[in-house]
């Protein structure tokens, strides 16, 4: 009796390695675009959480019209002051309060490196206590009343921000602190949020009162801000 026996047949090395190419050439495609996404989706998520904050200090200041005295109270030489470019705008910039974006922030003082656990407000200066301790009653207004978070989440920390949009430290006078994370004339890395406002040059006890701003900085700048990108009001069209 003759068995029947149906002939079967593999791939061969050829029809593999198409097959293997275009996958090749798929992931090529397919990867960059979801990272992209990915990347945008972050920003837009810090714009959004950068609006809750903005706004939560706006209102803050409407209740209670008595902390704008101590929001707006900066002393002359105030190392929380920054010139900042955004947008292709330069103006100065004071910082009033942070908070981390990271659940660890890298943190240096006296040639020491050191992570800071994170944690809710904390002030620039002692006389902005009532601020942050208000802001801190209200945290979970940003953070969705999630239970046993110690920060304000950042998504996109690890964006290269593009070369002509970076802010540095300038305490070199080239642009870039010496004490840069990063010595190129990019920068990549934001881990806190920041409550500031204008100010019409460093230093200066202004009599004017300039916009609420919410910034992404950095831990390593100087009095441990470092403004990097300004996300409310106005973030930049590249962002």
């Amino acid at each position: 009796m003759k068995n029947n026996r149906s002939s079967e047949k593999g791939f061969t090395l050829v029809e593999m390695v198409i097959v293997i190419a275009i996958i090749g050439i798929l992931a090529a495609i397919i990867v960059p675009s979801i990272f992209n996404y990915v990347g945008k989706a972050n920003r837009k998520a810090d714009i959004v959480t950068a609006r809750l904050i903005g706004t939560t200090i706006t209102n803050i200041l409407i209740e209670y019209p008595e902390y704008n005295d101590i929001f707006y109270s900066g002393p002359a030489g105030n190392r929380a002051d920054y010139k900042v470019k955004i947008s292709g705008e330069e103006y100065y910039y004071r910082n009033v309060a942070r908070a981390c974006g990271t659940k660890n922030n890298l943190n240096t003082q006296g040639g020491f490196q050191f992570y800071m656990n994170g944690k809710g407000w904390e002030q620039t200066n002692k006389k902005y206590n009532a601020i942050t301790d208000e802001l801190n009653s209200r945290i979970e207004e940003i953070i969705g009343g999630q239970d046993n978070m110690s920060f304000i989440p950042m998504r996109s920390s690890g964006y290269k921000h593009p070369a002509d949009e970076c802010n540095h430290d300038d305490r070199d006078g080239q642009g870039i602190s010496s004490s840069s994370r990063d010595k190129s004339k990019t920068y990549s890395y934001t881990d806190r949020w920041l409550i500031g406002y204008r100010i019409s040059k460093i230093g200066a006890k202004d009599k004017t009162r300039g916009a609420v701003e919410v910034w992404a900085g950095d831990s390593y700048g100087r009095a441990a801000n470092g403004p990097r990108c300004r996300l409310w009001p106005a973030p930049p069209s590249y962002y």
